[in-house]
């Protein structure tokens, strides 16, 4: 009795072993393009908008902008009153997707 529960535990694992590896991999590499998605995602939202060449852009996001900071980084901030452009961008302008916890 003990060796054919032992037999079909064996077998069980030999089975079901590299499935469970297969889905467990499968299942990093979703993950894995979902979290580079969104980061592409936010990028392109980053540079369409003039946020990254405003004065008063901080880069940080918490508080992307201290004058507006519900249209930063948003299709609504191409028409925002208060942007006022500076010579250099900010640094974090274009590498934000670099600081992203």
């Amino acid at each position: 009795m003990n060796d054919i529960l032992t037999t079909c535990s064996l077998v069980a694992a030999v089975l079901l072993g590299p499935f469970l590896l297969l889905c467990l991999m499968a299942w990093f590499m979703v993950q894995a393009f979902v979290d580079i998605k969104s980061k592409v995602m936010r990028l392109y939202q980053q540079r369409a908008t003039p946020c990254g060449h405003c004065a008063y852009y901080t880069g940080c996001k918490e508080l992307a902008c201290a004058v507006q900071p519900c249209l930063a980084l948003t299709s609504a901030a191409k028409d925002c009153r208060d942007f006022t452009p500076t010579e250099t961008p900010h640094p974090m302008a274009t590498d934000s997707y670099k600081y992203d916890y």
